[in-house]
């Protein structure tokens, strides 16, 4: 229910208040991704998709965020079609926008890597092979085509009903927003009690307890050899996978509060961002590996030995840049008093 001891009106006025803060996010957001629907369609540069996909990643962040503050589909005649607040319609439509923009952006990445290969760059120290030059080229138009297969689709996504749809629902509700009760929470307090209980689901994830070991009655990272690692990657990849999607999902939360902190607070936004950058490059390997091994078969090294060298040197020192943050937050998760299980 909307509260009636303060109006929508008083409460978009004072930005201390919770939902004026919630407000002035998602009215952020929401207008940063449909403005930019047209620049994505032209295609000449995959940038602004870039930018809409992240968008759409930073409205879900703060939907969730504030599902007790903002009722957007309050007046929706779907409504009783979410069965509550984090299912919200424009949460799910906003979901599935992420996700047809996210096949597209997926294959762009590694296009432009395989084209930053393909010019000497990239991070590939030795010079390709003629053959392996033939290789990428071969590669670069297998992407293209898959790549033209899913702008297609996303095209017909933009000119479906459900995008029309969430459009709207999104442009009535900043006209005319409606908030709950918890709306009129001051932002600097609600904002340290939300942060909280995000922060303690994040020390619990067991991506943190892959290759650990107990040493003096506490779990530490532990040295491993790159078969060990490629081992574990195979194994627990996905662990690590949905830790980094936890962890980019903090660092959008935290950084709607940015403004209300100090400096030791930007901090741990950016730490949070270094650790998403070193495990989203673990992340680019296995993925390239599966594409790599989808075209070319599972013998893909054998065109590819450039390649795979420089996959096996740097997935390594990724780990090992991976591991001081991993003991410092296995540090705060042993402090927690939470029962852990080594892998």
């Amino acid at each position: 229910m909307a509260s009636n001891s303060i109006t929508s009106k008083q409460i978009l006025q004072d930005e201390t208040l919770l939902g004026g803060y919630a407000y002035q996010i998602i009215r952020q957001q929401s207008k940063r991704i449909f403005k930019l629907r047209s620049q994505v369609l032209a295609d000449t540069d995959p940038e602004p998709l870039h930018q809409m996909r992240v968008g759409t990643r930073r409205l879900r962040s703060a939907l969730t965020l504030f599902s007790d503050v903002v009722e957007i589909d309050s007046q929706s005649s779907d409504r009783s079609m979410a069965t509550n607040a984090t299912d919200s319609l424009s949460l799910q439509g906003i979901k599935k926008l992420t996700k047809a923009l996210g096949k597209v952006r997926d294959l762009d990445v590694m296009q432009q890597w395989f084209e930053q290969v393909a010019s000497g760059e990239g991070g590939i120290n030795n010079d390709l092979r003629n053959e392996e030059k033939k290789t990428i080229q071969a590669v670069l138009k297998k992407l293209e085509k898959r790549r033209q297969k899913k702008f297609s689709r996303l095209q017909k996504t933009f000119d479906g009903k459900a995008y029309k749809k969430l459009k709207s629902s999104f442009k009535q509700w900043l006209k005319h927003p409606v908030f709950s009760r918890a709306a009129q929470q001051a932002a600097p307090r609600a904002a340290a009690m939300r942060i909280v209980d995000p922060l303690t689901h994040l020390l619990q994830h067991p991506g943190w307890l892959v290759a650990t070991h107990q040493r003096n009655g506490q779990l530490t990272p532990k040295s491993i050899t790159l078969p060990e690692l490629d081992q574990l990657m195979s194994e627990m990849g996905e662990q690590i996978h949905d830790l980094r999607k936890q962890i980019k999902g903090i660092r959008y939360q935290t950084e709607f509060f940015r403004g209300l902190y100090d400096i030791t607070y930007a901090a741990q936004v950016r730490e949070f961002r270094n650790l998403q950058t070193i495990l989203g490059e673990l992340q680019d390997q296995i993925v390239i590996d599966q594409f790599l091994t989808d075209e070319l078969g599972p013998d893909w090294a054998q065109h590819l030995p450039t390649i795979q060298d420089t996959f096996k040197t740097t997935r390594l020192d990724l780990w090992q840049q991976w591991q001081p943050y991993q003991e410092k937050y296995l540090k705060l998760r042993n402090q927690s008093g939470a029962a852990l299980v080594a892998v």
